[in-house]
């Protein structure tokens, strides 16, 4: 907690900044607080493989593809719901 305050005096005082300054504080709060995050290294090589796999997949037939035009007609159904 700050100094001769506390959590309500930072809270005021965080709402009192502007919106991008808000949102970089939480952001700080956030990094701060997450102890479990995969390093940037680690997810990085982890999507790369499910990409690759992903591909893989596709190329040797174990995966088909779905037309583009039927991915939109899926979506679109879903938000008529």
């Amino acid at each position: 907690m700050a100094p001769g305050g506390g959590l309500s005096e930072v809270t005021r005082d965080a709402a009192e900044l502007p919106t991008s300054e808000r949102l970089k504080l939480a952001r700080i709060l956030l990094d701060l607080s997450d102890t479990s995050a995969e390093p940037a290294e680690e997810l990085q090589a982890t999507w790369e493989g499910e990409i690759a796999r992903r591909l893989r997949e596709l190329r040797t037939g174990a995966a088909q593809g779905v037309p583009p035009a039927d991915v939109k007609q899926r979506i679109e159904a879903g938000f008529r719901r």
